[in-house]
């Protein structure tokens, strides 16, 4: 491998009928507003413009997603981790709870890396190896997902994109223009 976008993963693993139920789901439930993290006051707000609105997942919407997840990253971890290592093989042991994901026209996900700690400040330690993120819907308009500024990741329904939770993987969306997208993300360490 010799260029960051070697690691990046798309696999179409979830099935059309799962993703149509998901978003149904969903879409009837309470949203909140996304928020970010500073780091320099210590607290939590979201942007006043074009944030996203997110949710969290139920016991039994974690359930119906996570043999796609783990399905995901298991190709993941064969494509690049050499197989023939216990040591490498066991560098992911869960991910984190689902968290969902609604944009709607005139909304993004600004450009960030995910050094995500607010997920190990429980029962739950380590730090986010691979993030994750699922496409559950199509019929969309912009909202493309865009690494380092100019590399562009075509994604339908039913795929799950893995790649490294790390400042090298810096992302965002771009303003999705008319529709709605759903996706959902999590974070495996």
């Amino acid at each position: 491998m010799e260029k960051v976008s070697d690691y990046i993963f798309v696999t179409n693993a979830i099935p059309q009928n799962v993703c149509v139920d998901v978003t149904k789901d969903i879409q009837s439930k309470e949203w909140d507003k996304h928020s970010w993290y500073n780091y320099a006051a210590s607290n939590y707000s979201s942007e006043s413009e074009k944030e996203l609105d997110v949710q969290q997942t139920s016991s039994e919407l974690q359930e119906t997603l996570a043999p796609f997840v783990c399905s995901a990253i298991e190709d993941y971890m064969i494509k690049f981790a050499p197989q023939n290592d216990d040591r490498i093989k066991s560098f992911i042991k869960t991910f984190t709870p689902i968290r969902f994901n609604r944009y709607t026209a005139g909304t993004m996900m600004r450009n960030h890396y995910d050094h995500i700690h607010s997920i190990f400040d429980g029962n739950h330690k380590g730090i986010p190896i691979l993030s994750i993120l699922g496409l559950l819907n199509d019929g969309y308009e912009g909202g493309d997902f865009v690494f380092s500024g100019k590399h562009v990741v075509p994604l339908k329904a039913g795929d799950i994109l893995v790649f490294p939770s790390n400042f090298m993987y810096p992302h965002e969306v771009k303003e999705v223009t008319k529709g709605e997208r759903y996706t959902f993300v999590a974070w495996a360490f």
